[in-house]
């Protein structure tokens, strides 16, 4: 009886080692520390330089996930159509303001305010720090007559690292 106890104590951590060897070499291995998705865990929010007193609200990564979770927020993504079909927070809606042709813009503003109440809260994000395009429409939007308008400044850059849910349409 001893010896076989040995040989199932030998043969599990045998194939231990090797299930553990295959899994780090592999490149479909399963994170041992865990690779769940998280946000901040601060209170920080991204505000950009050219911020200024009556802008919208700017809200942290932390805010804008809770606000995610609620579900009553529409998602605005202010960057370029290419930007947004690489990859977009879920659920969020392309309004790519800043490169409409000025011809465009009394139409624009039609159908935003049909497809869009104004009283719904609104959460407007580009690509990051280096994107002013999320201000820009949030400070339009809050001027034309949207009452809960939010900037998420850190915007999709923060919003993928925390690897919270997102749509990727084009690799």
């Amino acid at each position: 009886m001893a010896i076989r106890l040995k040989q199932a104590l030998i043969l599990l951590v045998f194939s231990s080692a090797l299930g553990l060897i295959m899994n780090s070499v592999s490149g479909n291995g399963i994170s041992l520390k865990g690779n769940w998705p998280s946000v901040s865990n601060s209170d920080s929010v991204v505000v950009p330089p050219s911020a200024e007193e009556g802008d919208p609200p700017f809200i942290s990564l932390d805010e804008a996930a809770a606000i995610y979770q609620d579900k009553r927020a529409v998602f605005i993504d202010a960057r370029e159509p290419e930007d947004f079909a690489y990859g977009h927070i879920m659920g969020a809606i392309n309004i790519a303001y800043d490169y409409l042709p000025i011809e465009n813009l009394e139409v624009f503003w039609d159908s935003v305010a049909s497809e869009i109440p104004r009283n719904r809260p609104l959460v407007i994000y580009c690509s990051g720090s280096e994107c002013e395009s999320s201000l820009s429409l949030g400070r339009d939007m809050a001027a034309f007559g949207w009452t809960e308008v939010h900037v998420f400044y850190g915007g999709w850059r923060e919003w993928e690292r925390a690897e919270l849910p997102l749509v990727r349409e084009k690799e």
